[in-house]
């Protein structure tokens, strides 16, 4: 039973999903059914195992387990699938469905479970294949013995199989570089997968120690030149392999699969197994919740704020109305107050659409928690994870978003961070880290946190590193907290060694885009000896947020207050430099001046606009009699100051998405409708900054 109701609601959820997929499945399911098919019912089933092993519901984990192990046996070919045993499969599909929200609730039965289990030991007691199972077949595939040690029962299974189907065999040797092995043999494989049957991978050997070789086994009805145009941009090799004899073989395993099938017993029925009412299936929903796709959501929130816009502009008329109709202030009054109501109810309208976008991070910090363990354990070290802040709600698109961040935070932590126990036990420590992550809301953000009591970060190890590859001179002055920030650039890593774990320099680098593309910032604190904490900062939604509108080159735009840290006037003897680089001197710092319209590419320059000075102007260029408006902002370590023409508001605003082509417009996330029929951009300033590299 599982008694946090907010976790047995996403229970079911994610179970009523797995289970439509499978009873779907089931029910198309035929006595000749194909591999594919199995497969997939295959992964349904442990997929439901896994989640309820992780909710505590034993007893449904221990049926899924046990339906797993029948069609691990199917898959096999061990298990013969005829009407009766697909029949018996349905039903205890359905068995599964109907029980499964009653385990979660804590009122099915034991009897249940114990009829649902005799269904399925019914099947498995069924007679089983006797086929010999000899390694001449493999040999003519040209396997060695050790490859053919590597070879899974299924694999020798699915190899068989394609032996009596006489199909072509052919054998593709690819080398992939270390740093992009994983997207170059994820596509080739599926791919591979579209055309025929993937029979297995093999590892190869490699040119060289930077890149990993493979060698794969393919079934498929195209040519061999079809298959070599195929890989041909990944470099492999391509060989037809044992065709003639595959076919001897394939006939002589036909002819003992024939003199068996005379001889065996038959088949127990199972028909007898099925009682009329056995399975009641229940045709509610397991769950109450509904999966809503946030586009639709997104659709529903700008629909209401076009009417909030629509009910103003009738508040404005109304007062006009009354203004001009002289009526008394009985017929006033009431006018104002159902106005008025109108506009509040739209203003919580759009506050509840963006409410149902919000999810916690318990899932993600469960995830990043066994995440954690398995890491842990493939680097040889023990490690604590103390979770904090599970309730802690963020808007979906963001949590989705924030997930590599922090998986990328965590392998640092684990692989870098994390000491061995016996380099633990000599610094004094405990053999078994600790790392915690914690989530807690400031304001309008929401401040995830993941600390490790490791080994820290050493400065001046990081200063040396970034002088070597380039990324500042030898002879540059930087603070402790710019020195720790030198891990966040491209290619930095001071590992001595890549890993399975880390070590190529792209993590870090990749999670604070990421996090600065969200209109956040990642920040960084560490002791020597004592361990590293990195707080990862993000706003809680993007969809209504406060915005503080300006303009810019006559047109208005809508800047998130949570990217502002300042709002001030400056005069033109407030400003120097020359020459394409202007800077103001704000709160003790020298700090570089830019248009907004030179970031958005509409024109200007790096510097303001010349115009020429009067006599009584200080000789700069500016005229001096004219405070100029400028929003001070922060780009990763840095801050800078924007200049624009006119301050307008502040206003709380529902963001609405541009579709794709808001996805190719970079420090764009959104427009927003106004009163009066105007429409603004909505900026992020931390990435425009960045792209215009604003780093001076």
């Amino acid at each position: 039973m599982i008694d946090d109701k907010a976790l047995l609601s996403e229970y079911l959820s994610e179970s009523e999903e797995l289970l439509d997929s499978l009873l779907a499945d089931l029910d198309a399911l035929g006595a000749n059914a194909n591999i594919h098919a199995i497969n997939r019912i295959f992964r349904q089933i442990h997929s439901l195992k896994g989640l309820s092993g992780m909710m505590g519901l034993a007893e449904v984990q221990a049926i899924a387990h046990d339906f797993e192990d029948i069609l691990d046996d199917i898959r096999l070919g061990q298990l013969k699938l005829d009407k009766a045993s697909v029949a018996v499969l349905q039903e205890c599909g359905a068995s599964l469905a109907s029980l499964l929200a009653g385990a979660a609730r804590g009122t099915a039965k034991d009897e249940d479970f114990e009829r649902l289990r005799e269904l399925l030991l019914a099947i498995a007691a069924r007679p089983r294949s006797q086929a010999k199972r000899e390694d001449n077949d493999l040999e003519s595939l040209g396997f060695s013995e050790r490859e053919r040690q590597l070879l899974t029962d299924y694999e020798k299974h699915r190899i068989r199989e394609n032996l009596n189907a006489e199909s072509d065999f052919f054998a593709i040797k690819v080398q992939f570089d270390i740093t992009d092995i994983d997207s170059k043999y994820r596509t080739l494989t599926n791919q591979l997968a579209e055309v025929g049957e993937l029979l297995t991978t093999l590892p190869d050997a490699a040119k060289d120690d930077h890149r990993v070789a493979f060698k794969l086994l393919l079934s498929t009805p195209l040519k061999e030149s079809e298959v070599k145009q195929l890989v041909a941009r990944y470099q492999g090799r391509v060989a037809r392999v044992g065709r003639s004899t595959w076919r001897r073989a394939g006939q002589a395993l036909r002819v003992v699969g024939r003199k068996k099938s005379r001889s065996e017993e038959e088949d127990k029925p199972l028909s007898g197994l099925l009682p009329t009412s056995y399975a009641q299936e229940s045709l509610q929903s397991l769950s109450p919740n509904v999966r809503v796709d946030l586009l639709k959501v997104d659709e529903l929130s700008g629909i209401a704020h076009e009417l909030s816009i629509e009910a103003q502009k009738l508040s404005a008329m109304a007062n006009r109305f009354l203004n001009a109709a002289g009526l008394g202030a009985r017929e006033r009054f009431d006018l104002k107050s159902s106005v008025r109501r109108i506009e509040r109810e739209f203003l919580e309208l759009e506050e509840r659409l963006v409410e149902l976008r919000m999810v916690s991070l318990a899932q993600t910090f469960t995830r990043a928690a066994r995440l954690a363990g398995r890491l842990a354990r493939e680097l040889g070290k023990a490690v604590s994870v103390k979770v904090q802040g599970r309730d802690t709600l963020v808007d979906k698109m963001i949590v989705d978003r924030i997930a590599d961040p922090i998986s990328h935070l965590l392998r640092n932590a684990l692989d870098h961070g994390i000491e061995a126990p016996q380099e633990r036990r000599l610094a004094g420590k405990s053999a078994r880290g600790e790392i915690k992550i914690e989530a807690r809301l400031e304001g309008t953000r929401a401040l995830i946190v993941i600390a490790d009591d490791g080994r820290g970060i050493n400065p001046q190890e990081v200063r040396q590193r970034a002088i070597a590859i380039g990324a500042i001179a030898e002879d540059e002055s930087l603070s402790e907290d710019e020195t720790l920030r030198l891990i966040f650039r491209p290619g930095f890593s001071t590992a001595e060694k890549i890993s399975s774990v880390s070590g190529r320099g792209v993590g870090l680098n990749a999670a604070e885009r990421t996090v600065y593309e969200l209109g956040g910032e990642i920040r960084v604190a560490s002791q020597p000896g004592q361990g590293t904490t990195f707080e990862i900062a993000v706003p809680t939604t993007l969809v209504m947020i406060s915005a503080f509108i300006v303009r810019a080159a006559e047109w208005l735009y809508a800047v998130n207050v949570g990217q502002i840290v300042e709002l001030i006037y400056v005069n033109a003897d407030e400003i120097f430099g020359r020459d394409g680089k202007r800077s103001i001197q704000w709160r003790g710092l020298a700090i570089p001046l830019v248009e907004l319209k030179y970031l958005l590419g509409l024109g200007g320059a790096r510097v303001l606009h010349q115009t020429p000075s009067p006599p009584h102007g200080n000789g700069n260029g500016y005229l001096a009699a004219t405070p100029m408006p400028v929003v001070i902002s922060r780009a990763s370590d840095r801050y800078a100051a924007i200049a624009v023409e006119q301050f307008v508001e502040q206003r709380e605003i529902i963001v609405k998405s541009l579709g794709p082509l808001g996805a190719k417009m970079k420090g764009i996330i959104g427009a927003v409708d106004l009163a009066g029929g105007e429409v603004a951009l909505v900026l992020d300033l931390q990435s425009l900054l960045l792209l215009r590299s604003l780093r001076l």
